[in-house]
């Protein structure tokens, strides 16, 4: 069985640390689904949201989205945090 490795962004909508940025469609309830990502000055398009889903973590109570993406053909997953911090990880294809 292969093992599948994973590639891990974090960040914060607010006060972005480093040069990672995830960005928003604005619409009439505030930021609500993620379109780009901005790793330094390059912009990534998510092409598709395959998947939304709000989980609750039974361990700390706090929920968040999870967000499952393609962006450029690969597969990406967004989780949100209710705090405005976000995970983003890319796992590789079989």
């Amino acid at each position: 069985m292969k093992s599948r490795k994973k590639k891990n962004l974090r960040g914060s909508k607010k006060g972005q640390r480093g040069k990672f940025e995830l960005r928003f469609y604005a619409g009439y309830k505030g930021e609500e689904i993620p379109r780009a990502v901005v790793i330094g000055s390059r912009e990534f398009v998510i092409d598709e949201i395959a998947t939304r889903e709000r989980v609750l973590d039974k361990k700390s109570g706090k929920t968040f989205e999870v967000f499952k993406c393609r962006m450029e053909g690969k597969p990406v997953v967004i989780k949100v945090h209710e705090s405005g911090e976000w995970e983003i990880s890319f796992p590789n294809e079989d």
